[in-house]
Formats: structure tokens, sequence, C-alpha cells
């Protein structure tokens, strides 16, 4: 497996930054049933990718190239993931239900540690607990406002987001050698999922108002389209570790969306969460001192070695 490398945690990063706006858009697409939103969030995705990738002439190669084990897990994680989360969202209350489901930059972290080529360290555990009690802050806050309510099933919906999307991103490390135009394919088999159990299951409702058609063509682009292709490049070839607590500044900045731009009062304790929740994100973006000497001085052939143990 190759070594992780500084651009692809970046471009790893890029698709934290969309996520992060993958509440906001959703709370606005809430009147679209989470199958059809699926469905047409992932058709504007895969239409996005579809042509991109056509003009830059890869489509058959990506095609060769992804194993069809790849593309079920792919197509599989996504569609179940994204079920999961539109259901949350229309089931429990936004914050909590976000708060919920992104515990899986946490388990990423505690994952990653178990894989080839990365290492946990005491700074990525350090930085986890910190936010981890931030989010933690952040519920009890709600709590003691007697405003945690909704349906069991939505807050069940959102716990099983953080399961799936923390495997996924673990499992998809063995796939290194898959290009991340695959991310078309993943696209297309969760469309056809979508739209094949919309038919089934959910009455056929097609007139929504234009803030909501903004709003699934956003998600379309942003958190479910152009993030899939970042995060799947900095899974495969970026620091996992990493970018698994990096990822809890999502839930920060994804609050912070939901304050400025919905009707969601923030109150102190969930603004004091949030800072906690970035801290500790930076914090596990710090190597230890010692290690940071050895990358200083070292090769690059020796930096390699450093950080693949």
């Amino acid at each position: 497996m190759s070594s992780a490398t500084p651009r692809a945690t970046l471009v790893g990063s890029i698709a934290i930054l969309l996520w992060s706006t993958l509440a906001l858009f959703t709370t606005q697409a809430n009147a679209v049933p989470p199958l059809l939103l699926l469905t047409l969030t992932f058709g504007v995705a895969s239409l996005l990718f579809f042509i991109v990738y056509l003009f830059k002439g890869e489509l058959r190669r990506s095609w060769k190239q992804t194993p069809t084990s790849a593309m079920l897990m792919g197509g599989l994680g996504f569609f179940f993931y994204h079920f999961c989360y539109f259901y949350a969202f229309q089931h429990a209350p936004p914050v909590e239900a976000g708060l919920i489901a992104y515990l899986w930059p946490l388990l990423i972290v505690l994952l990653a540690g178990t894989t080839s080529g990365n290492k946990l360290l005491w700074t990525h555990l350090v930085g986890a607990i910190i936010a981890f009690i931030g989010t933690g802050i952040m519920l009890q806050s709600r709590a003691q406002e007697s405003q945690i309510t909704g349906s069991v099933l939505g807050y069940g919906a959102a716990f099983a987001c953080a399961i799936i999307w923390s495997g996924y991103s673990v499992s998809n490390r063995r796939f290194a050698h898959v290009p991340s135009s695959s991310v078309l394919w993943y696209c297309l088999i969760t469309t056809l999922l979508a739209g094949l159990s919309h038919l089934t299951l959910e009455p056929s409702q097609w007139s929504f108002s234009a803030s909501t058609w903004i709003a699934i063509i956003g998600l379309g682009f942003g958190p479910v389209g152009i993030a899939f292709f970042c995060w799947d490049m900095g899974v495969k070839r970026g620091n996992l570790s990493l970018l698994g607590v990096l990822s809890y500044t999502a839930p920060a900045l994804s609050t912070a969306w939901l304050g400025l731009f919905t009707e969601e009062v923030l109150s102190q304790g969930q603004i004091i969460a949030c800072l906690m929740i970035t801290a500790g994100a930076l914090f596990a973006s710090l190597m230890p001192t010692k290690k940071r000497h050895r990358l200083t001085s070292a090769t690059p052939a020796q930096r390699s070695n450093i950080n693949n143990p």
C-alpha cells in the first residue's frame, strides 16, 4: 500500500467541509420523502460525475478498474447511510440527529489504528476524547432544556449512520488501487436502488417549492456529489486517523450553519460544545514533538517509513 500523502489528506478534508452543509440542505428538503430525496440527489451527483469523466475519457478505464466487490460496498454504503440520514432528519430534531450521526469520526479514529499504514497516536486519542465530550455536552444541554423529543426510530437511524459510514470508510482502505472515479458507479447504484425502493414503498410526490429544488440540487453537487470524490481519495491515500478526528469539525460547522440559516436557536452549552469539538480536532492534528523532530530531519524515504510503520 502506498504511503499516506498530505495532498490526499487535504483533499479528504474538503469533503468534511462540504459535508458540514449536509444538515442544512437536508432540513431545507424535509418535504421530500427520504427515498425520493435519495433518488434525486444521487441522480444529480451521477449526472455530474458522468459528464466529468466522459469528457476526461475515463469512463471505460474506471469501469474496468473497479471490481464488483468495490461497487457493491460503495453503492450499498452510500444507499443505507443516506437513507438513514434523511430518515433521521425527518423524524428527530436536526441538531440532535446531526450530532448522533457524527459519531462516525470517533469510530473511524478508533478503527483506523487497526489498519496497516496507520498508527493511532496519543494526540488522536486525546483529540477524539475532547471532541466526544463536546458532543456529549451538547446533547446534555438539550436534554436539560427538555428539548430531546422525537422518534426513537429517528435517533436509531442517526446512530446507524455512524456505524455504516465508519465501517465503510475503514473498509474502503482495502480498495486503494481502485480509481476515485469509481464514485460514479457507487452513485449510480445508489440512484437505482433508491428509485426502485421509492416506486415500491413511497407515494409519488413531485410538487415542491423552488427552495426545495435548490436544496436538492445543492445536495447533489456538494455533500452528495463532489464530497464523495474527495473523501474517496482521502481515505485511500491520506492519513485516515487524522481525517477521522478532523471530521469532528463537521458537526461544529453543521450546527453553526443550522443556527445561522434556520430557525434553530443555539444555546450557550451548544456553542461551548462546538468550540470543544473544534479544539479537539485541531489538537488531534498535532504530532508528538519527538515524531515531528524525526520527520523534520528525515529524508523523504525515511519520512514514509515513519508515517507508515
